[in-house]
């Protein structure tokens, strides 16, 4: 079977001489993709649907014109060989990678949807894996900076930050606090000032009974708040730690 992979970089193992990248440039060695085939099949990966031939090739090929840009799809297509028909092939509305393709963004999409079913709790065992909370906290083709792959990338962005906050939910009712505070973290990685990751680790910390750790998180995420938007944490936020706060001493303490 032929698997590309986007995350984290770029990668397409079982086809042919086993190519690798990790980034668009030469190929000082011959034994990669094309810069062009690289990034046709990146292309095609990260979409559901087919691709029209005359869409895909002005955006591939932005500075080309018309004509020009449609030869360089032609070329990057025919520059697969033989095997190129077990990755890239025809449908209606376009091109698509083959059926029998297994792409590492899809697997993730597949598995993002069941974790976000209204029931993520009842999410199986490989769906909350470390091996899935990896794979969420992967960035889509990190290092390239082509315009089409803008919108993919913000797309990936707010999906994975969703899936790791439910990963962290699912396996802190399951009981593994360590696991549920690593997805949590992972997921204030992606996105340091959403709330919700935040609340995850919190949580994780609180049920852990680490009241300084939630306290902790919570000071940082105020003051980061505080200082990079001039915002507040939401009372649901302060509530999950309002009853951790030390006490005032009395002056009968005193």
């Amino acid at each position: 079977m032929i698997h590309v992979d986007v995350l984290g970089g770029f990668r397409v193992a079982g086809l042919g001489t086993d190519p690798a990248s990790a980034s668009p440039g030469p190929d000082p060695t011959g034994a990669a993709l094309s810069d062009g085939t690289r990034r046709l099949i990146a292309a095609l990966a990260i979409r559901a649907r087919p691709a029209d031939r005359g869409t895909l090739a002005s955006q591939l090929w932005p500075d080309a014109l018309d004509g020009r840009a449609a030869s360089s799809l032609r070329s990057a297509i025919a520059r697969l060989g033989d095997g190129g028909r077990e990755i890239v092939t025809s449908a209606p509305g376009g091109l698509v990678l083959h059926d029998a393709v297994a792409v590492d963004l899809r697997t993730a999409r597949a598995t993002a949807a069941r974790l976000l079913e209204p029931r993520p709790h009842e999410a199986v065992d490989s769906d909350v894996s470390p091996e899935a909370v990896d794979l969420f906290s992967a960035d889509l083709l990190p290092d390239w900076f082509d315009a089409w792959l803008e919108p993919a990338a913000e797309e990936w962005r707010h999906l994975r930050v969703n899936a790791l906050e439910a990963q962290s939910q699912v396996l802190l009712a399951r009981g593994r606090l360590h696991e549920a505070a690593s997805a949590a973290r992972r997921a204030i990685d992606v996105d340091p000032l959403r709330e919700t990751a935040q609340r995850c680790l919190i949580a994780v910390h609180v049920a852990a009974g680490n009241q300084s750790d939630a306290l902790r998180a919570y000071a940082i995420y105020r003051t980061r708040l505080d200082r990079e938007v001039g915002l507040q944490p939401t009372a649901m936020l302060t509530d999950l730690v309002s009853g951790l706060r030390p006490r005032t001493p009395s002056r009968r303490d005193g």
